[in-house]
């Protein structure tokens, strides 16, 4: 009996497993979800015969944009590059520029200021090409944008050439001048701005621009220059110290400068007279009613010129000085030429003071001021300061002073700063009262300062 229980019991256990083995499990809860959620189905959970498509397989990847190698250099603002790198990208063929460099006077297009690109387009573009494809390839593109090291890698293009010469234009003119903001109108073809500071040039006439480069470099960090001495030193008081400087460049023959009232705009005829200018502009001005122009004259050219803010004012006096010392000015000078004479007479002068000439570091600017005054004086042939003020401005002058040339008002400033102190001085313009200012009247001082000419 139990026998048979027992086999009873392990056939009912038998039938419990296989029923649940066969039988198929519940599916799961289904849940809301949207499309966009959803899990993709494998491909073991497709129907037979069903391919996978790649929509049903994979998620949408976001895409990227590609990165840009070129991006710091599409907003570099300097033409040339623009130029470079749109050849570089359609992949132009750069021309070999060996024969066009061979000849010096081709040098200046190396500069690639943006200005080259409307006085001659044809030339610059070329240049702007081959160095920007030599610089790229041979450096990077960061190094496209390093101005500290420009000229090194204009000198390496050329020497890439097979010519054995070097770019000598100065590092710190390359990186100012590659600075500027260049436009053009229908009146001025170049219009060169360095902040508030702006050129205008109706043409460059015959000559290529290199030739303008200098003023532009020399005469902008030197008004920047002058401008913070006489802050520094507390000589703005009533100096408008940031106005905007505007000069057009006339070259119109006349050889005169002048500052037109109230606008302070700068007529220029001549590159050393551009930081006079700025001085009138800034505030020292001139007045036919005032006997005092001389005054005003004279303290323009102290911080305009003596102070030597525009280097190359003095580097011009230096050259007259090693044309004087070869012997040029000798013949000239005996036959009777007045001009002749005063160039060898300073030389002379200087040179017997113990002046030096041999660095711009060691000329001293106030030195040949004081004597070109004197020898002005001694042949009595110069330019007054009444002269001068008819021939720009068409009306006589007979103030104080009317007598002087303008080297000689300079030289009469030099003594009095000297003297009294360049405050003091600056005082008397501002009082227009001479006397109560320095304790003598103009022609005490004027005295004064030939017994010290004179000694």
């Amino acid at each position: 009996m139990k026998t048979k229980i027992y086999l009873i019991t392990i056939l009912l256990l038998l039938a419990v497993l296989f029923a649940s083995c066969a039988t198929t499990p519940d599916s799961p809860p289904t849940t809301n979800v949207s499309t966009s959620d959803s899990i993709p189905p494998t491909t073991t959970d497709l129907p037979k015969n069903t391919e996978p498509t790649t929509q049903d397989n994979l998620t949408e990847a976001p895409t990227e944009k590609p990165e840009d190698p070129f991006e710091s250099l599409r907003s570099s603002g300097e033409e040339w590059i623009s130029y470079g790198l749109a050849a570089y990208e359609n992949e132009k063929q750069v021309e070999n520029l060996k024969e066009f460099f061979s000849d010096a006077a081709n040098m200046t297009y190396l500069t690639l200021y943006d200005h080259f690109f409307t006085y001659d387009k044809a030339k610059s573009v070329p240049v702007a090409e081959a160095v920007f494809a030599f610089i790229y390839n041979e450096y990077g593109v960061e190094a496209l944008l390093d101005l500290d090291k420009r000229c090194e890698y204009k000198t390496a293009y050329l020497k890439s050439l097979g010519l054995e010469v070097e770019y000598t234009n100065p590092p710190e003119v390359e990186a100012f001048l590659s600075s500027m903001n260049f436009s053009s109108n229908a009146t001025y073809k170049y219009i060169i701005s360095f902040g508030n500071v702006t050129y205008y040039f109706k043409d460059f006439s015959a000559s290529i621009p290199a030739g303008y480069h200098q003023l532009l470099y020399y005469n902008t960090t030197g008004l920047f220059e002058m401008i913070d001495y006489l802050e520094e030193n507390e000589l703005d008081e009533g100096l408008d110290t940031n106005r905007e400087f505007h000069y057009y460049m006339l070259f119109d023959g006349s050889g005169y400068s002048q500052t037109r009232y109230p606008s302070g705009n700068m007529y220029i005829n001549d590159f050393s007279t551009a930081l006079h200018e700025s001085m009138h502009a800034l505030g020292i001005r001139s007045s036919r009613d005032s006997d005092n122009l001389w005054l005003s004259e004279g303290l323009c050219n102290y911080f305009g010129k003596t102070l030597g803010f525009n280097e190359q004012i003095a580097v011009s006096y230096i050259q007259i000085m090693n044309v004087a010392k070869q012997g040029y000015f000798d013949e000239y000078a005996a036959a009777g030429d007045k001009s002749a004479i005063i160039c060898k007479n300073v030389y002379e002068d200087y040179i017997a003071l113990g002046g030096k000439f041999d660095l711009l570091s060691t000329f001293d600017l106030p030195l040949y001021t004081n004597l070109y005054a004197k020898a002005e004086l001694d042949v009595d042939f110069y330019n007054t300061i009444a002269y001068t003020y008819k021939r720009v401005n068409g009306i006589d002058y007979t103030g104080v002073g009317a007598e002087l040339s303008y080297n000689q008002a300079t030289s009469l400033v030099l003594y009095l700063v000297d003297t009294y102190g360049v405050k003091k001085v600056l005082d008397a313009y501002h009082s227009q009262d001479i006397e109560s200012a320095l304790g003598k009247g103009y022609e005490e001082l004027k005295a004064d300062w030939l017994a010290y000419l004179y000694k």
